[in-house]
């Protein structure tokens, strides 16, 4: 479980992406800015406070519960609260790049727009200090999807982020075993951008 400290930087950093995402990138309407104001806010313990300024619709309801009972499951009873947030943005992640190991389950409830993907991640590099401080959290964590994380909050990042690339990225880091053709060309087309170093290729066995 991740410490005290570090549970922290995951919660405020991620306020912050959601509020820079609502006013920068116009994000207030986008379901996953709604999903994660109110898991973050259960995870807080302010839930009954507002998780924005109107009311979440019925779209983001059904998604916010559907999330809460898949993590409500023995096997993560003890995760720490923040840790479910960040779970359903990696989920949302390797679901819209259709990493090879996700469950039909997973399909059906981690369902976001690679393009809202993209808008949060450009709304973590939008301010300085943001994108570092969240870097410096997952670096350090083994799990794959920690990585990957740390991988596209690189604030050392000199590309744009848009669907696409989020999708190439995640697919490259995400999946196992040896790279598949579509997974070259990615990396071809990404490594000019600093977004592929020789440690995330070593992932897939490419050092």
């Amino acid at each position: 479980m991740p410490s005290t400290e570090t549970s922290e930087a995951l919660r405020s950093g991620l306020a912050r992406i959601l509020d820079l995402w609502r006013d920068k990138e116009g994000g207030s309407r986008d379901p996953l800015q709604g999903v994660l104001r109110l898991l973050l806010a259960t995870a807080t313990g302010r839930r009954t406070e507002s998780a924005g300024a109107t009311p979440p619709d019925a779209e983001v309801v059904r998604a916010y519960e559907a999330i809460r009972r898949y993590f409500d499951n023995v096997r993560y009873a003890l995760l720490n609260p923040i840790a479910m947030v960040w779970g359903t943005l990696t989920n949302a992640l390797r679901v819209a790049a259709a990493v090879d190991s996700v469950t039909p389950t997973q399909r059906a409830v981690f369902a976001f727009s690679a393009d809202s993907l993209a808008a949060l991640l450009r709304s973590a590099h939008s301010e300085p200090g943001v994108a570092e401080s969240l870097w410096r959290a997952f670096r350090p964590m083994p799990a794959a999807d920690c990585q990957t994380l740390a991988a596209l909050l690189d604030p050392h990042l000199d590309v744009r982020l848009d669907g696409p690339t989020v999708v190439a990225l995640v697919r490259v880091l995400g999946n196992e075993g040896p790279l598949t053709t579509e997974e070259v060309e990615a990396i071809a087309t990404l490594r000019s951008t600093g977004l592929i170093s020789a440690a995330f290729a070593g992932i897939r066995g490419q050092a």
